[in-house]
This record gives structure tokens, C-alpha cells and sequence, in this order.
């Protein structure tokens, strides 16, 4: 009877879930002129449309950063600004460092990049200078990269172009049985600027009885959040003074962004955004909840291209609809 018992519980027991293979950062993705090596998987992604720091072109030394108090300075780092991305990878187990590495070189020199500055181990410098120095060289969160600098291989290289160079910085390490890639991006541009827009109570009126909507840029979030920012407190309300003065009016606060990520990834943050500034309404400003609507309509419906800069800014939205 035990040997029938243990035969049905191996015949009818499950077999074990296939473990899937890791993905991809939501709304990650990769940058067209650098790719990845295949079988790496993206696990940050942080992409600015504007930003400054500095990128290391030569070795980073103790003395220069006692000298200096600061590992990145003007003796180790030049300064760029423009848009930017901070991307990093894991690669697949058994591949090196070093074949990883390479393989990107090859990538960016068929691309047009020329070599700025590249070092090995020791030729880096102090290794955990570079390291340092590298990884905490772009404000903001950190990618998560592992300290590995004993195997560590850095280059950087520039791409000439007419409408502006752009540079790119690698940095592979191995971790484990891995190499993990660092990857920052910038394309030089300047700063857009007048970027600041304002609408009050009376304009949102005008816009409603004649559109049944108004698109406003004055509600801003933290990068890849729902977060909203102080800055957005004088449209809120504004947002209140105007629901205030229509008491009978029920809207939709519909959240929108442009086309960068994934289409689900964006539906869900413009979903949470929208959902934000209807709880920061209740809440801060004692509009009644039941007279709004959040929705998230993600990529799907944009007032301009998404295929520069320009055109992203205006689709990155909220709206108050009238319902």
C-alpha cells in the first residue's frame, strides 16, 4: 500500500514551474545607437530630456580627489549636458567582462564613435575611484550596479554630428558569474526654456463651456512617479476654484504621457498620476470625490508628434474633462 501511495503521488504530483527568465525594467528600453549585448537584461532605465554632470575621460586618482574634494572633478571628467540616459544591464552568465565590453566597441565604432578615453583594471586608476566617481557621477537614483572595480573595464566615446555630438560612457564589471553594464548617454542640446505655463480658474472656464476640456501643463511629478511636486500646488488651486464656482459640474481628470515605454507601463502611470491630483483634490482642497473621475489614457491620445522633444512635452499632460 505505501509503494501505490508513493506511485499516485509522483504520477498526479505537478511538475515544478519552469522558472521564468528575468525581464526587462517596465517601461525600459534600449538606446538605438548603443543596444545590448544579447541575452542582457535591462535593469534600469532613466532617461532625462535635460540634465548636466560630468563624464570621466582620464584616470581617477587619490591625490586628485583629496586636492579637489570631490572624486569627479576637472582633472578627471569633462562637463556635458543635454538630454541623457542612464541605462544598466545585467548580461548573460559565463560571458566576461572584457567580451562584453568588446563587443559593445565594436557596436559604437560601426556606428561612428570614435574612442575619448579607455582603461582596463589598474590602467583606470584607483579602481574604486573610478568606480565611485562613475556610478555617483549622475544625480538622481542609483542604477543598482554592484561594486566589482577589480575587473572593471570603462570607455568613453563620442559620435561627431552637425546637429551635436553625443557622447557615450560604459562601464562593465563582473559580478558573480555576470557582467554587469553601466551605460550613460547624452545628446548635447540646450535647455528648452519658457516652459513654465500657468492657467487660472476664469481660463479653465472659458476653455470647458467651449471644448468640454482643458489640457494643463502645470501639474508636474516626479521622474517615473506619481509623486506630485510642490510646483504644482497654484494649478491645483486653481483646479479648486474652479470646480468651487460650478458646483454642479462632475469632470474627469484624465492623466496622459508621450510614447517613451512601454503602452501598459504608460497606462498605469498616467492612471496613478490621474488618480494623485483627484486625491490631492479631496484631500488638500475639499473638492467631494464623488465628483471625479481619474483615467489614464497613457500614449493614446496625443496633441503632437512624439517624435521630438518638443512634441513629448505637450503630450505629457492632465486634462479636466467634463462629464
Amino acid at each position: 500500500m505505501k509503494f501505490i501511495a508513493l506511485l499516485l503521488a509522483l504520477l498526479f504530483t505537478p511538475p515544478a514551474q519552469a522558472q521564468r527568465p528575468p525581464a526587462d525594467v517596465a517601461g525600459g528600453r534600449d538606446h538605438p545607437l548603443v543596444g545590448r549585448y544579447e541575452g542582457a537584461v535591462l535593469r534600469h532605465h532613466r532617461p532625462r530630456d535635460f540634465d548636466e554632470f560630468r563624464m570621466v575621460n582620464a584616470r581617477v586618482l587619490p591625490a586628485d580627489t583629496r586636492a579637489t574634494g570631490s572624486r569627479i572633478n576637472e582633472r578627471n571628467s569633462m562637463p556635458v549636458s543635454g538630454r541623457a540616459w542612464r541605462l544598466r544591464y545585467d548580461g548573460p552568465e559565463g560571458r566576461s567582462a572584457l567580451e562584453v565590453m568588446r563587443n559593445h566597441q565594436e557596436r559604437l565604432a560601426a556606428n561612428g564613435f570614435e574612442t575619448v578615453f579607455a582603461c582596463r583594471a589598474q590602467e583606470c586608476g584607483t579602481p574604486a575611484e573610478l568606480w565611485f566617481a562613475v556610478t555617483e557621477s549622475v544625480p538622481g537614483p542609483s542604477s543598482g550596479l554592484h561594486s566589482g572595480w577589480e575587473n572593471q573595464l570603462y570607455t568613453l566615446t563620442k559620435l561627431a554630428r552637425p546637429q551635436g555630438d553625443v557622447y557615450v560612457a560604459l562601464l562593465v564589471i563582473t559580478f558573480g558569474q555576470r557582467a554587469q553594464v553601466l551605460v550613460d548617454v547624452v545628446e548635447p542640446r540646450p535647455m528648452e526654456t519658457g516652459r513654465i505655463v500657468f492657467v487660472d480658474a476664469s481660463a479653465m472656464q472659458r476653455a470647458v463651456a467651449q471644448t468640454g476640456r482643458i489640457a494643463l501643463y502645470g501639474i508636474t511629478f516626479g521622474f517615473d512617479s506619481a509623486e506630485i511636486l510642490p510646483a504644482s500646488r497654484p494649478t491645483l488651486d486653481e483646479i479648486a476654484k474652479f470646480l468651487r464656482a460650478n458646483a454642479a459640474l462632475n469632470v474627469v481628470v484624465a492623466g496622459h504621457t508621450d510614447s517613451q515605454g512601454a503602452f501598459d507601463y504608460n497606462v498605469q502611470l498616467s492612471t496613478r498620476r490621474a488618480q494623485a491630483v483627484v486625491a490631492a483634490l479631496s484631500r488638500d482642497f475639499a473638492i467631494p470625490a464623488a465628483r471625479l473621475t481619474a483615467f489614464g489614457a497613457g500614449m493614446a491620445t496625443p496633441v503632437a508628434t512624439n517624435d521630438n522633444d518638443a512634441g513629448r512635452a505637450q503630450n505629457r499632460r492632465v486634462e479636466i474633462v467634463k462629464r
